[in-house]
């Protein structure tokens, strides 16, 4: 009967807790709720202004992660066009061609696509004098965010399949060659760089979807935690031998990551 008792109290407790909030909540405002597109700071209309602006300066700098691998494999096939069979020079001008495709699309990409400076010139005629007006804005502009975030996470695997493919058709020619391998195999190492590190374009949609998330964190919840210093509380096969059950007491768990 005591541990009955002893039970009920921690779930009154813990009823009493969670539905005082709820009884507690203020009502709506009159200007009508918040949405997370404009409580984020910065916000992505903030954030596009900034990044126009840096891509006006290092749009030739944006692809380097796409560039290196590229310029691996063309160095790789263009030392393989030397060898003396005509297979090991027809896999090195394959790779040769995947290499300098790559360094010239990434190129002319810097030179006429500039998403976020076309995201801003959209932007500019999209008035902000109500809420309405304000989230429309706010949502264009994580549009222009999130396009070019959107087309780079399938570019970064075709560019890393393109090239190692052309790198391992070097190493796995018959012909030997040891300096001609070992700069495949370099090609081979590097075509995954667009997989371990993140393009700019990727990094700057995540990290403002990032800050959207931490307006709601951290989450609290009201829990049960048993109490391990009770000696009512016990594990395994010896909580069962003696028929004791654990002492419980109302908690709150906090979640840091959702």
């Amino acid at each position: 009967m005591k541990n009955t008792k002893t039970g009920i109290f921690p779930l009154l407790m813990l009823l009493v807790c969670s539905v005082h909030p709820l009884l507690a909540q203020s009502p709506a405002p009159k200007e009508g709720y918040q949405y997370p597109e404009l409580l984020v700071v910065p916000k992505a209309s903030q954030r596009l202004i900034t990044l126009a602006h840096q891509e006006n300066k290092s749009r030739y700098q944006t692809h380097l992660v796409l560039q290196v691998p590229a310029f691996f494999t063309m160095m790789a096939g263009a030392s393989a066009m030397s060898m003396k069979e005509g297979q090991s020079k027809e896999a090195g001008a394959i790779a040769t061609g995947l290499g300098l495709g790559w360094l010239i699309s990434t190129v002319g990409m810097s030179a006429m696509y500039t998403p976020y400076r076309s995201g801003l010139q959209e932007l500019g005629g999209v008035s902000e004098k109500t809420q309405e007006q304000a989230l429309a804005r706010e949502r264009r502009a994580e549009e222009a965010l999130y396009f070019p975030a959107y087309l780079m996470r399938r570019v970064q695997y075709i560019s890393a399949f393109t090239n190692f493919a052309g790198a391992i058709a070097i190493t796995s020619l018959p012909e030997e060659n040891e300096k001609v391998k070992a700069l495949a195999g370099v090609a081979a190492v590097t075509a995954f760089l667009p997989l371990v590190f993140d393009h700019p374009w990727i990094s700057n949609y995540d990290q403002h979807q990032e800050y959207k998330k931490k307006i709601y964190g951290p989450v609290a919840q009201l829990t049960l935690l048993p109490e391990e210093s009770s000696e009512k509380f016990q594990r395994g096969p010896r909580a069962l031998a003696t028929n004791k059950a654990p002492s419980w007491t109302p908690g709150v768990s906090l979640s840091l990551r959702f």
